[in-house]
């Protein structure tokens, strides 16, 4: 029997975990309005296989090279498939059969999509359906497909304005020196830039709102998909091509990763990558077909300044599934943490922190491992924001209990896991060129800004890695930006909840890394 995710339970108005309450469930709406589920509602729904698409901490560390990668993803599409195969022609079949509510004529599946990420299939099906799915044996959790507004996934402190009074620059000469913006210097990119290690040849998803790619920065950064994604990315939320940026945060995002300094103010870490621009939209599994789509065209490193927070029942075994599948190709990902710090009323711990940036980092923790690195943020004086994500996160149900935080008996899951620059960050403008009346620059913050510059420092060890021909290993990577972060005020641990291993340092860690041999 499958296990219930609890925004299905709230659907279904449970009050027990046993499926034998089902067909006798009441809606949970007040009394007046109770009523039974009726047989024609139609339900959204993701559904995990039993079979893992593969545990994370099976894979050999040379999974960070580029061929074992393909050859993982191979691995994971061809075992997940032959899993869901009975799965799916059932739901096709379902599909295929009309069934008569009152004169509407509808199939009772429709809109299958697989996950081959996670091994799990998303699906809208009727009451009747549900029940089915719900006793067979070959599936391991259901849960609803979650929807919510842009807002709250967005991890930019104060809450991102489109229209921002703050932007800052005017156009420079191409002739002079761009100069590089106080948070890239801090965090020590330029230091790696004397070393021949810009970003080059280096490509980096940005899950966001998308990219303005006609930005003067950005444009001759842009990842080039050929003739069939000539705009350098895909758009998840509207099934199209064009991953134009109209709202400003992901432009800023990938304004922080790899900013040229054409206009003047160089913001990239690493300023020669390039970025593939993924627009997400607000649906939960939009952001796992983003990463499949980054994952099957060889990205070298992964941004996400968006998390799913508590109060939106996120998915949580179902991001942890996808994460172990993140880590098993192989790529770099970093995660923002959010910045419900100051508000552990309405987001507690060990809910603080949002999905994905919840979930175990490639080195682990004692338990399972998976792919995001999750980022906290600092100020200018190298001092926590109050507002960053805290830990711990906790891992306490089956199949996912290696982290237990057990109403606070048990120490759960330290994150963040790194500390970068946030508040007073400066980025691109996704207004500029387009509007007469902005800048190149804004101002930026939040653990928003914060990952976007600790994406561009494992941008920077990539470029080491690829100069070496030597694999780009997640492990290793947060391995030498933890063991060389410097410490932050209050920080009284190696590495510890609320600050994690300190602020990043990329130029110490490249030289830990090249001590090792591993670039």
């Amino acid at each position: 029997m499958a296990t219930i995710g609890p925004a299905l339970k709230a659907r279904l108005g449970l009050v027990t975990d046993t499926f034998d309450d089902l067909p006798r469930a009441k809606i949970a709406r007040p009394e007046a309005a109770r009523r039974e589920v009726r047989r024609h509602e139609t339900f959204e729904v993701n559904v995990f296989l039993k079979a893992e698409p593969a545990p994370a901490t099976d894979e050999p560390e040379e999974t960070g090279d580029r061929p074992a990668r393909r050859q993982v993803v191979k691995r994971l599409t061809s075992r997940g498939h032959a899993s869901r195969q009975r799965l799916v022609a059932d739901l096709q079949g379902w599909a295929r059969a009309d069934v008569d509510f009152a004169d509407d004529q509808r199939p009772t599946a429709r809109n299958i999509q697989q996950f081959w990420i996670s091994n799990a299939v998303g699906v809208e099906v009727t009451r009747d359906r549900l029940d089915a799915l719900l006793k067979r044996s070959d599936i391991e959790h259901i849960e609803l497909n979650r929807h919510t507004v842009l807002e709250e996934l967005l991890d930019a402190t104060p809450p991102f304005d489109r229209a921002a009074a703050n932007a800052s620059g005017t156009p420079t000469p191409a002739t002079d020196e761009p100069e590089p913006t106080w948070s890239v210097k801090r965090v020590g990119a330029p230091l790696l830039w004397q070393q021949g290690l810009t970003g080059d040849g280096v490509v980096v998803a940005v899950l966001d709102t998308g990219v303005n790619y006609n930005h003067p920065d950005l444009m001759p950064n842009m990842w080039d998909g050929g003739a069939e994604l000539p705009r350098h990315g895909f758009d998840f939320a509207s099934n199209d091509t064009d991953p134009r940026d109209d709202h400003g945060h992901g432009t800023a995002c990938a304004g922080i990763v790899a900013g040229s300094g054409a206009q003047g103010q160089l913001t990239g870490v690493a300023p020669a990558a390039k970025i593939m621009a993924l627009r997400v939209g607000v649906e939960e599994r939009n952001f796992w077909r983003g990463l499949q789509f980054a994952i099957e065209r060889d990205v070298d490193v992964i941004s996400m300044s968006m998390t799913w927070k508590f109060d939106s029942s996120p998915d949580y075994p179902g991001w942890r599934r996808v994460s172990e599948g993140v880590l098993r190709a192989g790529i770099p990902h970093a995660n923002s943490g959010g910045n419900q710090g100051t508000d552990l009323a309405g987001f507690p711990i060990p809910f603080n922190i949002g999905a994905p940036g919840n979930c175990p980092s490639p080195r682990g923790g004692g338990g399972g491992r998976a792919s995001p690195i999750t980022c906290g943020n600092t100020d200018d004086a190298d001092r926590l924001e109050a507002s960053s994500g805290r830990g711990p996160c906790g891992w306490d149900a089956v199949p996912f209990d290696d982290y237990p935080w057990a109403n606070g008996t048990q120490p759960g899951l330290v994150k963040p896991d790194l500390c970068a620059p946030g508040r007073g960050s400066t980025t691109c403008d996704h207004r500029f060129p387009d509007d007469p009346t902005a800048k190149p620059y804004r101002q930026f913050g939040g653990t928003s800004a914060a990952t976007p510059h600790v994406a561009g420092c494992l941008a920077l060890l990539v470029h080491a890695c690829k100069k070496a021909g030597t694999p780009a290993i997640p492990e290793r990577l947060q391995e030498a930006l933890e063991e060389t972060a410097v410490p932050i005020a209050g920080q009284t641990q190696k590495k510890e909840n609320h600050f994690g291993a300190g602020r990043v340092d990329v130029f110490a860690a490249w030289q830990y890394g090249k001590q090792r041999g591993w670039w």
